[in-house]
């Protein structure tokens, strides 16, 4: 039970940035790669929105929606993945705004042309760089991660070279290199690390569940 209380004290502790950037999820958009790191749909599942610290953001992502044959059936429209640039500072909320696409002619001009804007809190448009980011892998089985990052060594339309840097492995999340020499407290302390992360990038709502969660967790 200390230990669950311990984690739970810590996790309250957590400093949230007083310049925040809540980026609001639409059901239409299926978020792959966030600053060049992929995201877990876990994670996102029942989530309205990540919050993110002001400054730089990349995002890929796909359209997913269903959209209507000239038979008047409906089918599944998934886009190409699609590559955003944009930059938050001092921008509280961050919105996706997406064309009409009601129709497969509709669908498949997004497909060819795509536009997607990005408006903050007061509809007000985000100067966004929008590309395609183009794969080679065939299949569904794509590594979007290294896709992202092959795209901005290649400093396309899109491209951040600071998302293109190589990604720390966790080790890196600790204060202390000898924190790495008890195998026990290292998975310990990683766990934590992790949990902080990742507590962070939530939003308050998120938060809020997680903990009454935790607190309604057995203590062994």
């Amino acid at each position: 039970m200390r230990t669950g209380c311990a984690l739970l004290c810590l996790l309250l502790m957590l400093p949230v940035s007083a310049f925040a950037t809540t980026l609001r999820l639409s059901g239409d958009v299926d978020l792959l790669v966030l600053d060049g790191k992929k995201v877990s749909s876990l994670l996102l599942r029942g989530a309205e929105s990540i919050e993110l610290d002001n400054g730089p953001h990349q995002v890929v992502f796909r359209v997913e929606k269903m959209v209507a044959l000239p038979d008047q059936n409906r089918q599944l429209y998934v886009s190409p993945p699609l590559i955003a640039n944009f930059n938050s500072q001092l921008i509280g909320q961050v919105n996706f705004s997406l064309p009409r696409l009601e129709t497969i002619d509709e669908a498949q001009a997004f497909t060819a042309v795509p536009h997607v804007s990005l408006l903050d809190g007061n509809a007000i448009p985000i100067p966004v760089k929008l590309d395609i980011l183009a794969t080679t892998q065939p299949g569904e089985d794509i590594d979007y991660e290294k896709a992202t990052e092959a795209y901005n060594l290649a400093r396309k339309q899109a491209s951040d070279a600071q998302f293109s840097l190589p990604q720390a492995d966790d080790s890196t999340l600790l204060s202390k290199t000898n924190e790495l020499d008890n195998p026990a407290y290292q998975s310990q302390t990683l766990t934590e690390q992790r949990l902080k992360y990742w507590f962070h990038l939530a939003d308050p709502d998120t938060r809020h569940r997680f903990l009454e969660w935790a607190k309604s967790q057995p203590s062994s």
